[in-house]
């Protein structure tokens, strides 16, 4: 099934999110105020809206109630991300990120019901996109316009995956740099095991990783 984003605030930060996550198989809601903005984020996705996110009622007509996550993207009203956020905790949304531009406030939005905080200065949308995607996606760390590294978090019910039948390079045009295990983070080997429960550093194409991270994570025990 597939996941679904509402994305609350098409300004450069907002617009960007939507962009990036347009390009993955993924339900998007957008919305924001400013028609311009709307507009803007109707070049990539169909369900772009003008609405305000304080508006219980247009949000629920919108099925923003029933998205798995919800970002609210806008920063500088931290009256509106209040009770926006509010709203969607009140509407039963499990997942709830907030971009925050001043440190003060982001406890204030944890209690409040914030899952999540971002700060613009400290993350892209981009990089966001990529992270929230994926339940797997641990982080990301965009290197250009093509490649990119992933912080992978395997699932505890997989088989151990010998790296030299594995073959990420050949197999799925990625490198599998750095695995986590516990306290001790390695290069590894040939001979070397993916193993439940670790964290894995991939590096090559968002596409690229995104599949090598699907295969890997669907070989149950």
């Amino acid at each position: 099934m597939k996941k679904s984003f509402a994305v609350l605030g098409l300004g450069r930060f907002g617009l960007k999110l939507v962009e990036e996550l347009s390009n993955h198989n993924v339900d998007i809601i957008a919305t924001d105020i400013i028609e311009e903005n709307v507009v803007k984020a109707s070049e990539f996705i169909s369900n772009a809206f003008i609405c305000d996110s304080t508006n219980e009622v247009a949000l629920k007509e919108l099925g923003v109630g029933n998205v798995d996550h919800a970002i609210i993207a806008f920063g500088s009203n931290m009256q509106n991300s209040i009770l926006t956020t509010i709203i969607l905790k009140e509407m039963g949304v499990p997942k709830i990120t907030v971009r925050v531009d001043d440190e003060f406030f982001v406890p204030v939005m944890k209690k409040l019901g914030a899952t999540d905080i971002v700060s613009p200065q400290k993350i892209a949308g981009i990089r966001l996109a990529n992270k929230i995607v994926s339940d797997t996606f641990v982080d990301y760390f965009n290197i250009n316009s093509e490649f990119s590294v992933a912080e992978i978090s395997i699932e505890d019910d997989i088989k151990p995956l010998n790296i030299q039948d594995l073959n990420p390079r050949n197999n799925f045009e990625v490198n599998l740099l750095l695995i986590e295990r516990g306290n001790v983070v390695f290069s590894p080997k040939g001979a070397d095991s993916v193993l439940p429960k670790d964290r894995i550093f991939v590096f090559g194409t968002t596409n690229k990783i995104a599949k090598f991270t699907h295969f890997v994570n669907s070989q149950k025990q």
